[in-house]
C-alpha cells in the first residue's frame, strides 16, 4: 500500500465554504470516515472552531443543494442529505450522504473512478487549504488520478502534490490508545468521573488517592503520563 498526499488551495471567492474557513482560520474540519461507491458517497466530519464561525458555516455547509466536495460545481447533480449528529457551541459532527453521484466531481468519486473502491481517506481542512491523504494499492495509477483532479479544478483552485510514499500514521489513534497502560486509562476515567477536571476542581489528587486506595505520588504520576499522551495527540492534530 501507498499513501498519496496532496492539497487543494482555494482563492477567496472561489467557494462559499472555503471563504468561511479563510475568514475564520481557527476553524478546522477533520474527516472521521468516508465511503464511496459508483453512484453514492457518505462521510462523517468533525468541525471545530469559534461559535460565530460555526454558525456562519451552518448556513452553507448544511445546504442540501450544495455539494461541499465538488471541484467543478457547475456540473454536479448529486443529491445531498446532511445531518448534524452532535452540536456544541464550538463543534459539529456532520453526516453527509450523496446519491446519484455518478457525475460528482469530488476527489473521493474521482479516486474511486480512476483507481477503484477499497480506498481509505483522511482529510484536514483549515484556512485556504484542504489536505487529502488517500491510502491505495501499490499498483494504483496515481498519475491518472492526479491528472483527473487537475483537469476538474475550477478557477480559483490550485493543486499541490505533497508526497507519494509508504503509509504513515494510519491507525495511530487506535494503536496509541491501546498502548496507554491500563492503570493510566482507568485512573483518568476515575478522575473525570469524580470532578478532578471540573473548574473549580471538585477533588484533589490527595482525596482521589484516598478514595482509590493509592499513594498520592502514584496518582500524580499516572495522571501526568496520561495527560502527556493526550497533549501529544492533540498537538499532532494541529500540525
Amino acid at each position: 500500500m501507498r499513501e498519496f498526499v496532496f492539497t487543494v488551495t482555494y482563492d477567496r471567492g472561489a467557494d462559499p465554504i472555503a471563504d468561511i474557513f479563510i475568514d475564520h482560520p481557527d476553524v478546522m474540519s477533520k474527516s472521521l470516515t468516508c465511503t464511496v461507491t459508483s453512484d453514492s458517497i457518505w462521510h462523517l466530519d468533525r468541525i471545530t472552531g469559534p461559535e460565530d464561525a460555526l454558525q456562519a458555516l451552518d448556513g452553507v455547509f448544511l445546504d442540501p443543494a450544495h455539494c461541499n466536495e465538488c471541484l467543478d460545481a457547475e456540473h454536479c447533480q448529486t443529491s445531498w442529505e446532511y445531518e448534524v449528529l452532535s452540536r456544541g457551541t464550538t463543534s459539529r459532527t456532520v453526516y453527509a450522504y450523496g446519491t446519484e453521484a455518478d457525475d460528482c466531481h469530488s476527489i473521493p468519486h474521482l479516486a474511486a473512478t480512476h483507481i477503484g473502491e477499497g480506498l481509505l481517506y483522511d482529510t484536514k481542512r483549515q484556512g485556504d487549504q484542504y489536505t487529502w491523504r488517500i491510502l491505495m494499492p501499490d499498483d494504483a495509477n496515481v498519475g491518472e488520478l492526479y491528472d483527473a483532479i487537475q483537469t476538474e479544478l475550477r478557477d480559483g483552485l490550485r493543486l499541490t502534490l505533497d508526497h507519494l510514499s509508504d503509509p504513515t500514521h494510519w491507525g495511530d489513534d487506535v494503536v496509541s490508545l491501546a498502548d496507554v497502560p491500563y492503570e493510566q486509562r482507568e485512573l483518568i476515567k476515575e478522575a473525570v468521573a469524580r470532578g478532578y477536571y471540573e473548574t473549580p476542581r471538585e477533588i484533589t489528587t490527595q482525596e482521589l488517592a484516598d478514595e482509590l486506595g493509592l499513594p498520592q505520588s502514584t496518582v500524580q504520576y499516572r495522571l501526568a503520563r496520561a495527560e502527556a499522551w493526550l497533549a501529544t495527540r492533540f498537538a499532532k492534530e494541529l500540525i
